[in-house]
Parts: structure tokens; sequence; C-alpha cells
């Protein structure tokens, strides 16, 4: 698990430097491409458990957790 997390660490760092890199080498946003670059792999780890049919919605739907939502008895 650990490795997985270096390597989530290490793809946002990429991607973060490519950010900075884009946006003309500029100092003092440093943190501001960093948190693009997890939104943006975020949203990609999104994408690919969704396409894959796995996503937070079906996967409760589907565990039988015996609530029909809110409001209903």
């Amino acid at each position: 698990m650990e490795q997985h997390a270096d390597e989530t660490q290490d793809r946002i760092r990429q991607r973060a430097y490519e950010l900075w890199e884009q946006h003309g080498r500029s100092a003092g946003h440093e943190t501001e491409f960093w948190h693009q670059a997890e939104r943006e792999l975020k949203g990609e780890e999104s994408s690919s458990d969704t396409s894959r049919g796995i996503s937070a919605n079906a996967s409760s739907a589907r565990s039988g957790s015996g609530s029909d939502g809110p409001g209903k008895a």
C-alpha cells in the first residue's frame, strides 16, 4: 500500500511540475499547481472506476444495506 502512495505522490509531483512549466515557471504558485494536479489525478481515478462499473452509489445500492433512502420508513 505504501508503494501505491509513493506512486501517487510521484504522479502528482510530475503533473504539478508540468503545470508549473506551462505557466511560465512562476514562483509562488506551487501549492496551487499541486492541488490542481491532485484534482486532475483524482478525476482520472474516478473516471476509470466508473468506466469499470464501480461507483460509490452503485456499490452502496447493491450492498443490500436495507435503507430505502430519506423519508421512507
